[in-house]
């Protein structure tokens, strides 16, 4: 699998689309039927690729993400061939940026206590594989509108 199996919540939500899928592969309602009671690997299999399809899709789709800890807080702007990033940490371990709320207190009264970074890379293997890992990793999904708001904060700072 490239990314992970949908949950069975997620196969619901989709049935209308992974009927679809099992057309497209010659595979009809009774044949599905006796495949997923008599061959639980193919059934898998099956349920695997639309997994892959679906993520690879939605994945594609998601042009910023965020992470927030206590004490670090990263946006983080996908285009096809770069991640850019920008990081505010905190020095002070009361300081907390694990939510909206602390991080907007932080940056109007704590600004001396806050080290700000931007970084950038070039994507590895594909853009859905790095947002698929981020996720993993506890990444959200964020928009552009905080990605400029905190572009213009940085760009403010230095």
């Amino acid at each position: 699998m490239k990314f992970r199996r949908l949950t069975i919540d997620e196969l619901i939500e989709l049935e209308t689309e992974f009927k679809q899928f099992l057309i497209i592969n010659q595979v009809y309602n009774e044949e599905w039927i006796k495949i997923n009671q008599e061959d639980i690997e193919k059934a898998n299999a099956l349920i695997d690729v639309f997994s892959d399809q679906v993520l690879e899709k939605v994945y594609a789709k998601i042009n910023f993400l965020e992470i927030r800890t206590l004490q670090t807080y990263t946006i983080f702007s996908f285009n096809d061939l770069t991640i850019g990033s920008l990081i505010i940490q905190s020095k002070d371990e009361t300081v907390s940026l694990s939510t909206e709320k602390e991080i907007e207190n932080a940056i109007n009264f704590h600004l001396q206590e806050l080290e700000i970074f931007n970084a950038s890379k070039l994507i590895k293997s594909t853009k859905s594989k790095e947002v698929f890992e981020l996720i993993n990793q506890g990444a959200i999904i964020s928009s552009s509108k905080v990605w400029h708001a905190f572009s213009l904060f940085f760009n403010q700072k230095n």
